[in-house]
């Protein structure tokens, strides 16, 4: 692109897609959802810059002195291309054509995962166009201008898209706003993060454990568990692309707390699978959650977390840790993990 304020349009579009395309990853409560309509008005704002910057996109890639002179930067940027117009393009597919899958994959798993692919291109992108960021370039006006111009592209064609679904009844009506679609049948997926498997777990020696930063540790059997008999309608958001509504039974955690008596300095706690996954929660969020044994007036499932898996109404599916056989009260935040679990 030959002028400065198109890089600077790009540099900061595509982080604030990946901004809040994260928040949309971690969040499934509705206080979020602006997040998720930001991120669809900064991909057609994207979309709109490179409609608006086609004939010098195309130009620099057909100079053949460009391609002798330097063709590894080239090449390099041609990938950049390709993947953020792959990634848009898998978004609109996702959004207005209805759930896909590939080799197993959905496509939001691929959009996802390509678009955090693109990160060091575009920190290359970015390093190679460093002038574009000097502050003469970044605080002209006219840049601002243009950058709310691309917003308000972005804006007009995010309404008009959805206007047009919602009247034509096309599949991406459908979708919540985390861009999931619904699976209201008589039973719902079975899905696992990353590297996680289902355990074989024995009920009759099974036990959950509740200890760390408390007075009164302890533990339960799956028979004193399932006196428990808390309800709770939540929607399981799986970043996988779909959702489902359902009628969860168990214990509330404010409850099995309670019993372990946490000490003064509490500040979080851990949920761990027998299969070692774990989540931690602030006290805060444990207050709306509920350690579950049952789905729909039956008992869970192996695949859906037997005997006992967490339900949070504000988390995604991957904090929904399941086969759960220990709580663990700590006096360190929840903030003690990474971002996102990397097993």
């Amino acid at each position: 692109m030959r002028f400065p304020w198109a890089n600077v349009a790009l540099i900061f579009l595509f982080s604030f897609e990946l901004l809040t395309g994260y928040l949309g990853l971690t969040h499934s409560n509705s206080e979020w959802i602006a997040s998720m309509h930001l991120h669809r008005i900064a991909g057609f704002a994207i979309l709109a810059l490179f409609i608006w910057k086609s004939r010098n996109i195309l130009s620099s890639f057909t100079v053949r002195r460009n391609w002798q002179r330097s063709p590894e930067t080239m090449l390099t940027s041609t990938v950049l291309l390709v993947g953020l117009l792959t990634v848009l393009g898998l978004g609109l597919a996702w959004s207005h054509l209805g759930s896909y899958s590939w080799m197993g994959f959905s496509g939001t798993t691929i959009h996802m995962t390509l678009a955090i692919g693109l990160v060091p291109l575009l920190l290359w992108h970015a390093l190679r166009h460093r002038i574009s960021l000097r502050s003469r370039y970044v605080a002209d006006r006219r840049n601002f201008l243009r950058l709310g111009l691309l917003g308000a592209a972005g804006l007009l064609v995010w309404q008009a898209s959805e206007s047009l679904q919602s009247v034509a009844k096309a599949p991406g009506a459908e979708r919540r706003f985390t861009g999931s679609y619904p699976e209201d049948g008589p039973t719902f997926p079975v899905t696992m993060w990353l590297n996680d498997r289902t355990p074989t777990v024995n009920p009759n020696s099974w036990r959950l454990k509740v200890s760390g930063h408390v007075f009164n540790p302890y533990e339960l059997d799956l028979g004193a568990l399932r006196e428990w008999q808390d309800e709770m309608t939540a929607t399981l958001d799986c970043t996988g692309g779909w959702y489902t509504t359902r009628t969860w039974r168990g214990a509330q955690l404010p409850n099995l707390l309670a019993l372990a008596n946490p000490k003064p300095g509490a500040s979080s706690i851990t949920i761990t699978s027998r299969t070692g996954y774990f989540r931690r929660y602030s006290l805060d969020e444990a207050q709306r959650a509920m350690l579950a044994t049952e789905v729909d007036d039956e008992p869970l499932t192996a695949g859906h977390g037997f005997p006992a898996r967490m339900v949070e109404p504000h988390k995604r599916g991957y904090d929904w840790v399941k086969w759960v056989d220990s709580i663990t009260v700590n006096d360190t935040g929840k903030l003690w993990q990474p971002p996102l679990p990397l097993t």
